[in-house]
């Protein structure tokens, strides 16, 4: 499963692996779950795939049972089976433990990544999941951050599969993730394993999240409180490939969307995006239709219709 770190769909492997499998880029959206405009997949088929512009709503009309993790890139998905929704934003996933008859609406989602297990294939706490179990998994999971990183590296050729001995380990390990991801459903947010600079900047981002509602959160309130230095926060941040106020952009606008398509949140899209720490009404809306490809008032208008 899981994302690829790219903007667009890379070029189709040549050559086949002898009895393995080979990245393969497909078009067509009668052959793409989720009705995309393009998708990654290895053929054969593993069971993960990376698909480009889904459609706004598609139901899973499969011919068997499988079991489905799906993570958007960016923007909201939402899952709704036995009169139950489950909703997740960017970066963060959805088990979904019988797909069949699934709905999924999608709103702002330009990816979506996926790892599917046909059920009679599930092995012992996969195949003990309730068919009608959906539940979201944070992106913070450490399984689930495993699975992104392993499924990334297979779908981007960076892990050979030279053999079909190999193609059926692929899938092993996939399922096992999955299956520690299932047991383990809190996020580890402490180890021993882990450096002193990982959990120092889990500890900035934790402050972040404490601080994101406020339009004062700056750069050095965030040092201030962890007693070090603007210059070691704005270093840590950029190890991780990103700035300190891209990351606090990226979560304003994620909650933003989160609120924006809660039924039982009625205020107005101004209130809204105060509440998330925007000043500016117009930076929120310019900001948020350049994440999502949609304006705040459209997703609030899809969400509604969508009830």
């Amino acid at each position: 499963m899981l994302g690829t770190a790219m903007t667009a769909p890379p070029r189709s492997a040549s050559g086949d692996a002898a009895g393995g499998a080979v990245p393969r880029t497909v078009e067509g959206p009668d052959s793409i779950p989720f009705r995309g405009r393009t998708a990654i997949r290895l053929v054969p088929d593993l069971g993960i795939a990376s698909v480009f512009e889904p459609s706004r709503r598609w139901r899973d009309e499969g011919p068997g049972e499988r079991l489905l993790l799906v993570r958007p890139a960016v923007g909201r998905l939402q899952v709704t089976l036995g009169g139950r929704s489950v909703a997740c934003c960017s970066r963060d996933a959805l088990l979904v433990a019988a797909s069949r008859g699934a709905v999924f609406d999608a709103l702002g989602v330009d990816r979506i990544d996926l790892l599917a297990i046909e059920r009679d294939r599930l092995t012992g706490p996969l195949a003990a999941l309730e068919t009608g179990l959906v539940r979201r998994i944070g992106r913070d999971h450490p399984g689930l951050q495993t699975l992104t990183v392993y499924g990334a590296s297979l779908l981007r050729g960076l892990i050979p599969v030279g053999s079909a001995g190999i193609a059926d380990l692929v899938r092993a390990h996939l399922a096992e993730l999955l299956a520690f991801t299932v047991r383990e459903p809190a996020p580890v947010t402490v180890s021993p394993g882990l450096s002193r600079r990982d959990l120092r900047i889990q500890a900035l981002k934790a402050e972040v999240e404490q601080r994101l509602g406020r339009p004062d959160l700056s750069l050095e309130a965030v040092a201030q409180a962890q007693q070090i230095s603007s210059r070691q926060v704005q270093a840590m941040f950029q190890a991780e490939g990103e700035t300190f106020s891209g990351f606090v952009l990226g979560r304003r606008l994620d909650r933003a969307m989160q609120r924006l398509t809660d039924i039982e949140d009625a205020r107005p899209v101004s209130a809204i995006a105060f509440d998330v720490g925007f000043g500016d009404l117009s930076y929120f809306n310019r900001t948020f239709r350049k994440r999502f490809g949609l304006t705040p008032s459209d997703v609030r208008r899809s969400g509604r219709a969508a009830e």
